[in-house]
């Protein structure tokens, strides 16, 4: 889906879609379906299996190679399927931020994976902006008095033991997305799919309320560019 972006008093049309006030966009990764380290999970998954292959199976010394590379290859190309996806999982408006799975984008089962999650402007305390060769991620910082839903250290401990022995169980856990990355002060971190740092501010800005701060990180490169740009101009006076 292509983002759609709207200012605030206005219509701005995208085709057929006319949105007003509101902007959406893709989020890139696993982290709207999956909880938060799953992806990890797979390298330790195919470790297992090759241990397995190797001390119980016990099979012809011509045949593992064979196995262990197309399991390697099976691994491989998950990772990569789960680390390219792209979810509709972004909606911005006058009210706050709102992440998880729209209901168009509900799948069959998990009903955990139905989860969202608001963010209102007066919990917001600031946006952080930085580029990424995919397009930009997004830090939402909360105010530090902010209700936050704290799940026990332990229980997450426990929820990952039991993902890693079932990995089935993901269906019954949060989405890594609809949680904070940390607590102290809670922060969300979102990967946006084929947008700018600065496309995103712009789209963002009308839409915030003036206690929130936008924050821009440059690149390196533009920082370099910005100097030698600074540096013709000197000379060129």
């Amino acid at each position: 889906m292509i983002p759609v972006v709207a200012l605030r008093g206005g219509r701005h049309e995208y085709g057929e879609a006319v949105v007003e006030n509101r902007y959406t966009a893709l989020v890139k990764g696993s982290s709207a379906v999956f909880p938060r380290g799953f992806l990890w999970l797979i390298p330790v998954w195919y470790a297992a299996i090759a241990v397995l292959v190797k001390v119980k199976a016990k099979p012809p010394s011509w045949y593992a190679p064979y196995a262990l590379g197309a399991t390697l290859l099976a691994a491989l190309t998950l990772l990569t399927v789960l680390w390219s996806m792209r979810n509709n999982a972004f909606v911005a408006d006058d009210t706050g931020i709102r992440l998880g799975l729209r209901g168009g984008a509900r799948r069959r089962f998990g009903r955990r994976r139905r989860e969202t999650t608001q963010l209102p402007w007066p919990d917001v305390q600031q946006l952080k902006i930085a580029s990424r060769p995919y397009g930009a991620r997004l830090d939402i910082l909360l105010h530090r008095d902010a209700i936050i839903d704290r799940h026990r250290v332990i229980w997450l401990i426990a929820a990952n033991c039991v993902t890693v022995l079932l990995p089935v169980a993901y269906l019954f856990r949060s989405p890594g997305l609809v949680r904070p990355r940390s607590y102290d002060p809670p922060r969300y971190r979102i990967q946006i799919y084929d947008v700018g740092p600065e496309e995103l501010r712009l789209a963002l800005a009308p839409l915030t309320p003036p206690t929130v701060v936008i924050a821009v990180r440059r690149t390196w490169r533009s920082r370099a560019l910005g100097r030698l740009r600074r540096s013709r101009l000197a000379t060129a006076a």
